[in-house]
This record gives C-alpha cells, sequence and structure tokens, in this order.
C-alpha cells in the first residue's frame, strides 16, 4: 500500500538547499525543511512558508568568526568546520516528525538516515560534490605535480562518514555523470544514483548584450589549483604567441596559489569578488565562459553563463558534461589539456558566426535546466518512490 511521499530535507547551511525545498512545497511533498544558516539569509531567496522550516542553531558561523582571529583561530575554525555537520546532523534527525523520506547532505546526514529508515522510510543523499575519497586522491596529486602544499587535505574520518552515509541511504542524487561515476568507482550500486542536474534562476541571469565590443572570455570562481586554472594560463600563454586576447578572471584568489597567479598575471585581467546580483553584467559583456575545473559537483556559473549567451567550454569533471551538447552550445575538454582548450578558444575567436550561433544555442539550453526542471524531474522521482514508502513515520 503507498502512502503520499512526505519529505524533509535536512542541511546545514544552504547551498541550494532553499531552492529544493521550495520546489518539493511547490509539489505539495515538503513536510519541513531543517537548516541552521540564519533565518534572515534563507528566506530571500524562496517564498517557502514559516511553518515549513524550522531553524536550528545557527552554529556554522561559529568557524567564520574564528577565521577573523589569527592563526589561532583560523586553526580552530578549520578543526570544528568539519565536526558542525554531525552535530547539526544529531539534532536535526530528533525532528523528522511525521517525514516519511529524507533528503540530507553530505556528511551531515548520518543519524538523519538511520532514523528515517527506522520507521519505515526511505533515505535521499545528496551529493553536490564528487566522492571526497577521490577528490583527495586528485588534488593530493595536482598540489605534488605544481610543486605546492595541499593545504587543506579532507579529514579521513569525514571520508569515511560520506562512504558510511552512501552505503547506509537507499538513493543518491548527483548533479552530474561525473559525480555519479567517482561513487560507483567506490563500490557504490549504478542504481542508486539519481542524475538529476542542477537549475539556473533566469530571473538573474539573462541574455541581453547582443554586440560585443571585442572577443573575451571570462571565468568565474575561486582563484586555485582545483578549478583547474594552471591549464587556462597556459593555453593563454599558446593563444598569444599568435593572437593574444582578453580574458578577464573574476573570484577569490587562493594563497596557496598565489605563487603561479603571479607568473601568469600578464595573461589576463583580474576583476577581483563580485557581488552576484553583479555578475550577469560580465556574462554579457563576454563571448565565452572557460571552465578548466579538475573536480566539481555541477558548478552552477556555467549555467549562468549559458543563460546569459555564453558558448561553455569545460572540462569532462566540472558538472558541465551533463549539459552541453559537444559543438553546439559548448565544448568538453579533458582535465589537464591546456592545448586542446586553447584550441577551442581560438576557434571561437576565428569563427565569429559559429560563436554567434553557437550563443544562441546556449540560451536555449540553459532554459532546459531551470530550478522548475529539477523541480519536476525531483518530484516525479519521489513520486514514484510512494509504493516503497511503509506506513510508519517517524
Amino acid at each position: 500500500m503507498s502512502s503520499k511521499a512526505r519529505v524533509v530535507i535536512t542541511c546545514g547551511t544552504k547551498f541550494h538547499s532553499d531552492y529544493v525545498a521550495e520546489q518539493l512545497y511547490k509539489y505539495g511533498l515538503l513536510e519541513k525543511a531543517i537548516t541552521s544558516h540564519p533565518r534572515s539569509r534563507y528566506v530571500n531567496r524562496t517564498n517557502i512558508p514559516a511553518e515549513k522550516l524550522k531553524f536550528l542553531t545557527p552554529i556554522f558561523v561559529l568557524p567564520y568568526f574564528l577565521k577573523k582571529a589569527g592563526t589561532v583561530g583560523r586553526w580552530l575554525a578549520r578543526s570544528i568546520e568539519y565536526r558542525l555537520p554531525a552535530l547539526f546532523d544529531y539534532y536535526a534527525s530528533k525532528n523528522l516528525r511525521k517525514a516519511n523520506i529524507s533528503i540530507t547532505w553530505s556528511w551531515s546526514g548520518l543519524h538523519t538516515i538511520r532514523a528515517i529508515q527506522k520507521a519505515q522510510g526511505i533515505a535521499i543523499v545528496e551529493e553536490s560534490g564528487s566522492c571526497n575519497l577521490e577528490q583527495s586522491k586528485l588534488l593530493q596529486e595536482e598540489y605534488s605535480m605544481l610543486g605546492l602544499e595541499f593545504p587543506d587535505p579532507t579529514p579521513s574520518f569525514i571520508i569515511n562518514r560520506e562512504l558510511q552515509e552512501v552505503k547506509l541511504a537507499d538513493y543518491i542524487l548527483c548533479p552530474s555523470n561525473y559525480v555519479a561515476e567517482t561513487f560507483i568507482k567506490n563500490n557504490l550500486p549504478r542504481e542508486k544514483c539519481v542524475i538529476i542536474p542542477y537549475g539556473v534562476n533566469l530571473t538573474l541571469f539573462n541574455h541581453y548584450q547582443e554586440e560585443k565590443p571585442e572577443f573575451s572570455i571570462l571565468f568565474v570562481g575561486t582563484i586555485g589549483v582545483r578549478k583547474g586554472l594552471i591549464y587556462l594560463f597556459k593555453a593563454l600563454e599558446l593563444i598569444h604567441k599568435t593572437q593574444p586576447l582578453k580574458c578577464l578572471l573574476i573570484g577569490t584568489v587562493e594563497e596557496s596559489f598565489r605563487p603561479i597567479f603571479d607568473i601568469y598575471k600578464h595573461l589576463f585581467t583580474y576583476v577581483g569578488r563580485v557581488e552576484q546580483k553583479e555578475l550577469s553584467k560580465y556574462y554579457n559583456s563576454a563571448s565565452a565562459f572557460v571552465f578548466p575545473s579538475l573536480d566539481e559537483g555541477m558548478a552552477l556559473v556555467q549555467l549562468e553563463a549559458m543563460a546569459c549567451g555564453l558558448p561553455l567550454i569545460c572540462t569532462t569533471n566540472s558538472g558541465g558534461d551533463s549539459i552541453v551538447q559537444e559543438g553546439s552550445d559548448g565544448f568538453v575538454v579533458p582535465i589537464r589539456d591546456h592545448i586542446l582548450l586553447a584550441e577551442k578558444i581560438s576557434f571561437l575567436y576565428k569563427n565569429p558566426e559559429v560563436l554567434k550561433d553557437m550563443s544562441a544555442k546556449a540560451v536555449l539550453k540553459a532554459k532546459k535546466f531551470t530550478w522548475d526542471a529539477y523541480g519536476d524531474k525531483l518530484c516525479s522521482f519521489i513520486n514514484q518512490l510512494s509504493a516503497d514508502i511503509g506506513n510508519g513515520c517517524v
């Protein structure tokens, strides 16, 4: 006998949990969204009624303030930052009344998964990023190749907790094929992986500038090792030998990456950090978006750029592989391949008519990946689970 799905979302901070909660509410599936994110910063993007929200003590602001307290404070912040998700999970698991399906965020769902399953419910884990074990291996290797010290390796207890969660959960939500494959590689059954790419907010990001004064490429994100910026720099170095072009970088520079950043800074214009509401202006002023990331769940900046008319050049590990149609609205290249990256950038530079066509197709593609489209797919999947839900409630 099937039961109506009543979903509880537990997410210590925000990520995109507010968008997911709003979609579930729209379909009449949301029982409660539980978070420790400050109330004032959670409710401003959605129209979820107060009775569907549960705000626990905002414990995640503590590391934020500790980081401002010098070296000891930063060390202490990092230490407790990894432990707070488990604390949040413990208290969130005590607030599951009436729910029969849980969606928990990685690292912070073990207690909740056990509680919902004990009540014959279904546990889903949201994996915003790749398997931490695989990510750690990849980044350790990359930092070593660059001759840099890996500053913040993920602790083994976090890696183990994540693997426990996905093993115990009934399903895991993956935003891209790449994320799913990193877990399948670690013995997670393929059938447990549900791939639903994220969405873009089209009210914030839209295409309005057709004519560009000059060809330029844009990168938005943290400027560091994981984002693969060294390979963009090497690609620019190749391109500049024959055809200098403008490249803008938006984001914060990681301190460990600054020596490399300084070596190549003559190849690009560094803008720094930009508020989200201002990003659309930069997207619309550029010609193409380049995202050479080594490891990503699904970077939303890729969809934001496409919504603003930018063809996307991304890597197989960026999440863009689940969005881009090769040669139509963008290109997908292997990680660490600066030569192919340079070829794709040069191709768009030399072929303005192709660029214009790909720009139009990028806008159309982004419209297929809205949060409403995400909600349609997620809620359809959850409704299919109704037959598997037991009659018990937490």
